[in-house]
């Protein structure tokens, strides 16, 4: 809540003009020069409402003897009705375009700082480096550096936190525009996970693993009983019992035997987003010359959507699982790999 106390000369102003009836804010508006009104703008809208004390403060201040006043309208469309009637079109556009979409695409950051470091970082660790830079220069410098210390160091061959510095220290201008539009994807991200206001718990990942440990006749069992009252479950834990992540944890001889089955193009794809260990795991089962040919190759594929990226891991997988259905390979039952 905005304190009398605490006010600038300029908050008082914006306070005083969104107080007044409308046809008294266009007169006031079109006695002021364009850059005078775009700071009452941006000031208006970075304004929290001020309670009804500071309210009658400023007036008084302003208008003494002043009682009756009409409510406070700190809102968007009541500047854009006033504006419409105060200013020429071209100019009411250029303020519209570059000021009420720079301060909108600013708030959704303004939530960023409020929310705790290590959320942000999951939140667009799976971005293109250059909107995690975008979205770190926005912040305050040290929870840029809280949430980049979160990010995966290394996604495939890519130093992402070394790739996000350098694109900062790149940035010379952005556009309201680019700002609103990285700003909307990180609102929906935020909506999707509903941020703060439950615990992250997945049940179907807690049963995957818990059968991944038990004895591989006992898993068979168990899934047919699930599938038998309800397929969709047992389909989603059958999906979750082995992970790309989980690739990791296989014998080299599985890697091999891996190699030899799946597109190489797919993998190339599928590490794009993998964690460094993934990556080095089939660089170390491959001949010294093919793992700097797959190295040069995927530095050469460039950046790749992650909706591509999950959908190479995804094939993998699929591989990796039909090679666990066939004997060849084998996973679980209790360790890590027999």
């Amino acid at each position: 809540m905005v304190k009398k106390g605490n006010l600038t000369r300029l908050q008082k102003a914006a306070i005083l003009i969104s107080s007044l009836p409308e046809e008294a804010s266009v007169k006031i508006f079109k006695q002021l020069k364009e850059h005078e009104i775009e700071r009452i703008i941006k000031t208006v809208l970075s304004l929290d409402p001020p309670s009804r004390e500071t309210l009658v403060s400023v007036l008084e201040e302003a208008f003494e003897n002043l009682k009756d006043i009409t409510p406070l309208k700190l809102t968007k469309e009541h500047l854009k009705q006033i504006l419409k009637k105060a200013l020429p079109p071209d100019v009411l556009q250029r303020l519209l375009t570059q000021t009420f979409d720079g301060e909108e695409g600013k708030a959704i950051f303004r939530e960023l700082e409020k929310l705790d470091s290590k959320l942000v970082a999951n939140l667009i660790k799976d971005e293109h480096p250059q909107v995690i830079a975008l979205v770190l220069s926005q912040l305050k410098p040290n929870k840029s550096a809280e949430i980049l210390q979160y990010i995966p160091k290394r996604v495939g061959v890519t130093n992402i936190q070394e790739e996000v510095i350098k694109r900062i220290a790149s940035i010379e201008k952005i556009s309201s525009q680019t700002l609103k539009i990285v700003a909307d994807t990180i609102e929906e991200e935020l909506l999707a996970i509903d941020a703060g206001n439950e615990e992250s718990l997945s049940g179907v990942d807690i049963a995957a693993e818990i059968m991944n440990a038990l004895p591989k006749d006992l898993q068979v069992e168990l899934l047919e009983e699930v599938r038998k009252e309800d397929e969709n479950i047992a389909e989603s834990i059958e999906e979750r019992m082995f992970k790309f992540e989980d690739l990791v944890k296989l014998d080299d001889k599985v890697i091999i035997e891996i190699l030899k089955s799946i597109d190489k193009n797919d993998l190339m794809v599928a590490l794009k987003g993998a964690p460094e260990e993934i990556l080095k795991k089939f660089l170390s089962n491959m001949s010294k010359r093919a793992a700097e040919m797959f190295i040069e190759d995927m530095e050469v594929l460039g950046p790749v959507k992650k909706s591509e990226v999950k959908k190479a891991q995804k094939k993998i997988v699929e591989k990796v699982k039909a090679l666990i259905n066939k004997g060849v390979i084998e996973f679980g039952g209790g360790e890590e790999y027999l």
